[in-house]
């Protein structure tokens, strides 16, 4: 994806917010201050990482139909559940629909078939 310049603009903004926010960074643990720096920039973007990522699959969630990857069969929604997922970033929880299928009792992920698609 490429990062248009509002968007940019948008960072830089959050990341000066941010930094006010946030204070001196910590160099007691014995790295020296650019480290800390690093450190204190890798926590901030795995947060929102995390936060972009659940933003989205929430968004994904309004799946309207899906069928069984089993039998084919029309899957009835059985609400959304909260799943834990390894990702580059380290492990994230996202929300998502789970679906049932009558035919064959199975319960699967529509977002499962996506990623394999």
């Amino acid at each position: 994806m490429a990062i248009s310049f509002e968007l940019r603009r948008r960072i830089e903004a959050m990341a000066r917010q941010l930094c006010d926010e946030a204070g001196e960074v910590d160099e007691s643990q014995g790295v020296c201050w650019l480290d800390a720096v690093e450190n204190q920039a890798i926590e901030i973007a795995d947060a929102l990482a995390a936060e972009v990522m659940k933003r989205q699959s929430a968004d994904r969630a309004a799946v309207e139909e899906a069928t069984c990857p089993e039998c084919g069969q029309p899957g009835r929604c059985r609400g959304t559940r909260e799943r834990e997922l390894i990702t580059r970033r380290g492990p994230t929880r996202i929300v998502e629909p789970e679906y049932y299928c009558p035919g064959c009792r199975r319960a699967f992920f529509p977002a499962d078939q996506r990623a394999r698609g």
